[in-house]
């Protein structure tokens, strides 16, 4: 494991004296346009504060000299096309003017190894690579916005196309799951003047969409170009600035039922539901019921046989309404 050491600060949050950590990848040495992929197969970049570890997932494989998960780069350029230039952020750089990043291939999971610590907010941008094939397509993607695919056929999307990196979000028990939707590329507006593919750095307000201390984050890619293959669109994104926040008054005891977890959304058979027990309640964005009953801590909610589209739930008890906006 390669282990970089990071400095600490500490803020005053409420009551209790918190100490924060952020991740740039800044003390990560590497030669001047130049990239990290493991190749020495230590199988994740590990970011060590005090007694705290938060690793980085890689896996390379020797024998095809590839890898997934993160590799860690500074590369800046954002002309070439092609997967030649796969270590490249579009912006050109890292966020705010730095120079170092986390280039983020298929899967991927960031991991904190204590319980008091918690992920609050991460900065994600496109990759070079994707970015320009979204933008012009090449020999097997589509460009986006074209109602053919690589090979010029009609692919049924109509030109609305999208691509979008789900995070899923757990706790340090893996009880409380749930996942935040970000869209690195949307061509489904009405007016195409609204059409866009991300070129800046954009921020993932983690502890303000999740309703519970995250202490691993999965990433996974989905786009409106797919094939026999699976999709074609690359799938790469790009991590910066991952802050966390070390709390000593974090319990994952008082924190098990505190809100309501949901997984996996977006769904597509079953959905677990997880939380203080009440009247557990699904609708349809026009209100109309689709389903209520008792829940006990735990439910497994069918949604095999309802259409595609967003729905409400929420569960219902003497400390108020949790709700989760679920996607099918």
């Amino acid at each position: 494991m390669k282990k970089i050491y990071l400095l600490s600060t500490a803020l005053m949050l409420g009551v209790a004296l918190k100490a924060q950590q952020t991740i740039d990848f800044e003390s990560f040495s590497l030669d001047f346009e130049s990239y990290d992929n493991d190749s020495d197969g230590n199988g994740a970049f590990i970011f060590e504060s005090f007694q705290n570890e938060i690793s980085f997932l890689n896996v390379y494989d020797t024998q095809w000299g590839s890898w997934a998960g993160y590799a860690i780069s500074n590369v800046t350029d954002t002309i070439t096309s092609g997967y030649n230039n796969q270590y490249s952020a579009f912006t050109g750089g890292g966020h705010d003017g730095s120079s170092n990043y986390a280039m983020g291939y298929q899967f991927g999971s960031i991991t904190c190894d204590n319980e008091y610590q918690s992920i609050v907010s991460i900065e994600i941008t496109n990759a070079t690579y994707t970015a320009i094939s979204m933008r012009d397509g090449d020999e097997y993607a589509k460009k986006f916005g074209s109602f053919n695919d690589a090979n010029g056929l009609d692919d049924g999307t109509n030109g609305e196309d999208f691509y979008r990196i789900w995070v899923y979000c757990e706790d340090f028990s893996g009880v409380n799951k749930d996942s935040i939707e970000v869209l690195l590329a949307d061509y489904r507006f009405t007016d195409n003047t609204q059409d866009y593919i991300v070129k800046d750095w954009k921020k993932i307000n983690i502890s303000q969409e999740i309703n519970f201390p995250v202490s691993k984050i999965t990433f996974s890619q989905e786009s409106s170009d797919n094939g026999d293959f699976g999709m074609n669109t690359p799938a790469y994104y790009v991590l910066d600035d991952v802050v966390s926040v070390m709390d000593p008054s974090m319990s994952i005891a008082q924190n098990k039922f505190s809100e309501l977890s949901v997984y996996p959304n977006p769904v597509k058979d079953r959905l677990k539901v997880i939380g203080e027990s009440g009247i557990l309640t699904l609708t349809d964005l026009s209100g109309d019921v689709i389903l209520s009953q008792e829940h006990s801590e735990v439910s497994n909610v069918d949604f095999s046989d309802l259409s595609s589209g967003i729905y409400l739930l929420s569960v219902t008890n003497k400390n108020g309404k949790f709700s989760h906006k679920i996607v099918k």
